[in-house]
């Protein structure tokens, strides 16, 4: 047997070593004092650091990462106010399910506890938020500390993780004979079951007469998306997505009824409040898709496909719990209905479901729901020339790009309308809502992706909260495109408060915003505006689509503002504390 070669090695340089066994190759940070000695170990170690320009930035570049390719993200950050800046990307990561791993910077060991300079706990400041985290108190744990800390952050249910490590443990040295790996004790819970459960299942989707299946980022998280795009095909039944499940299901299947819950289409909705059987594969239920949680699916019995056993059960007992992978649970179940042939009384009587629920065709949906096609030209409504831009950009782009939203109206108008086939080509921020997602979300996408085609949509206010990181789109020469609706306002909190608080706009004017174009020019970005009367013609008028082709073919970063106006409105819509079945429409 062969002994390992030693070397001895700083702790920064063990930290980065470790990385590379993880198959990391790419991090996103911002330096400082406490993180110093890791800094000092980057040159020749094959790991590439991206500077942001703030460390909420890194951390949401990670996340994007993280989200477009299924890695696990890694943002670095110094000691204080640095750990603190990573704190609501963390918070975003564990709502969203996001593998992120945050290496922190700390004071010296001996100064824990004394109110040193710029030191936190940050151990204890994120304890609620993360997996899994650990202050690292020596330098003989660093290889088995970042070993077990991304075990967590992929296994399971995806999540953040926050490793802390002193200044002083980063410059000690000690023999390093390589990475350690890190084996988890398997609990008898933790054991899957076999496909006993499919009988039941079997027996309440042949009593149900109007079955839906409901789709969540589960499918997408397990890589289960080709195994429950099968299944659904045969099941064949009124389908639909959570804003993170969008592009699990092929937007063209006639069965697939769109988005559901808060702004979902009027199809999605009423099918989910008059069904009889729900299949849910991979979705937290959260009050965005639930509505009032004492009316969601009334009439319901409910089938729960969910790997983390604390989701079940949150807004209403489920009828059976398929705990699990879905990329087990899924073809499992898949087969035994295949064995026993898949029931197909939901299937004659569509019909009479489809009718009650305000839908005569299932694949005439789109014309009553949310159309697939460019905006109507003889519709009305204060936002129809903005969802007419959007369908403009969105019938212009290539087929395999990635949106980013961000968060606010347009977050719901672009999920509304985007229909991409990708499992991973719509990613916003939904469980935290953190506006300034978007556009250092984006820079890790591109990074990620290279070659595909980025759209980064984002609203006036919450461009502004990472203005910054257009220093680092144009640093890196990112090809990404950044999209502003502006409406002088923060639209979606302006929209409550028109409609449930008698139009009182209480700090929520902004309407002595900056010049987005001008913002851009000075980090030397190319960026042009369109406003209101350019969507007024039908068909577009020649210089408005020159504007917007150019816009998308340019190979260089590029910003494109649009005007809104004011008091447009994302519709429809589910007032808080209201059913699914309760929704507000325009007119």
């Amino acid at each position: 047997m062969t002994e390992s070669k030693q070397e001895t090695l700083k702790g920064g340089e063990i930290v980065l070593r470790c990385l590379r066994a993880e198959e990391i190759e790419l991090v996103f940070g911002y330096p400082g004092g406490a993180i110093m000695p890791l800094y000092d170990a980057l040159e020749g170690s094959g790991v590439r650091h991206v500077l942001t320009r703030h460390e909420q930035g890194a951390a949401f570049a990670a996340s994007g990462y993280a989200r477009v390719t299924g890695k696990v993200g890694v943002a670095i950050a110094t000691s204080g106010p640095g750990a603190t800046n990573l704190v609501t990307g963390i918070a975003d990561a564990k709502m969203d399910s996001v593998p992120l791993v945050c290496i922190t910077g700390q004071v010296r060991t001996p100064m824990l506890g004394t109110d040193a300079f710029q030191e936190t706990d940050v151990f204890g400041m994120t304890l609620s938020l993360t997996k899994w985290s650990r202050l690292v108190r020596t330098v003989d744990e660093i290889p088995e500390v970042i070993a077990e800390g991304f075990h967590w952050a992929r296994s399971g249910r995806p999540g953040p993780v926050v490793i802390d490590i002193p200044t002083d443990i980063l410059k000690a040295k000690k023999e390093f004979s390589g990475p350690a790996k890190f084996t988890p004790h398997v609990r008898p819970a933790d054991a899957h079951a076999d496909g006993a459960f499919s009988d039941t299942i079997v027996a309440m989707l042949e009593r149900a007469e109007r079955p839906v299946a409901l789709v969540g980022a589960g499918a997408k998280l397990s890589g289960a998306v080709e195994e429950l795009r099968a299944l659904l095909d045969d099941l064949n039944i009124p389908t639909f997505c959570t804003v993170h499940g969008l592009g699990a299901v092929r937007p063209e299947h006639p069965y697939y009824l769109g988005m559901v819950g808060m702004h979902g289409t009027r199809a999605a909705n009423t099918a989910l409040h008059e069904t009889d059987l729900l299949l849910v594969f991979g979705a937290r239920l959260d009050d965005r898709v639930t509505g009032d949680p004492t009316r969601f699916a009334p009439h319901a019995r409910i089938v729960h496909f969910e790997i983390d056993p604390g989701q079940l059960d949150r807004v209403r007992t489920c009828d059976v719990a398929v705990i699990g992978d879905l990329a087990e649970t899924v073809p499992s179940f898949h087969a035994e209905l295949r064995k026993i042939k898949i029931p197909t009384k939901s299937h004659n009587a569509r019909q009479g479901w489809g009718n009650r629920a305000h839908l005569p065709d299932w694949g005439a949906w789109r014309d009553i729901a949310c159309r697939a096609d460019r905006a109507d030209p003889d519709a009305r409504g204060l936002a129809q020339p903005t969802i007419r831009f959007l369908d403009e950009i969105f019938l212009r782009l290539p087929k395999d790009s990635v949106v980013i939203a961000d968060v606010g109206q347009h977050q719901m108008w672009a999920a509304q309308r985007y229909r991409s086939a990708s499992p991973r080509g719509f990613i916003t921020s939904g469980g935290l809502g953190a506006m300034g997602f978007a556009l250092p979300a984006a820079v890790g996408v591109q990074l990620a992706k290279p070659n595909t085609c980025v759209l980064c949509i984002s609203g006036d206010g919450g461009f502004q909260m990472n203005i910054q990181e257009l220093a680092t789109v144009h640093r890196l020469g990112l090809p990404i495109k950044m999209v502003i609706i502006d409406n002088k306002y923060l639209g979606m909190v302006r929209q409550w408060q028109q409609l449930f608080y008698e139009r009182n706009y209480a700090e929520t004017d902004l309407s002595d915003n900056p010049d987005f174009v001008e913002i851009a020019k000075a980090y030397r970005i190319h960026g042009s505006q369109l406003n209101e009367n350019a969507m007024a013609e039908f068909p577009l008028p020649a210089d408005t689509a020159d504007v917007i082709e150019k816009f998308l073919r340019s190979p260089e970063p590029e910003l494109l503002v649009f005007e809104c106006h004011p008091e447009a409105n994302v519709y429809p819509m589910v007032p808080a504390g209201a059913a699914l079945s309760e929704m507000v429409y325009e007119d």
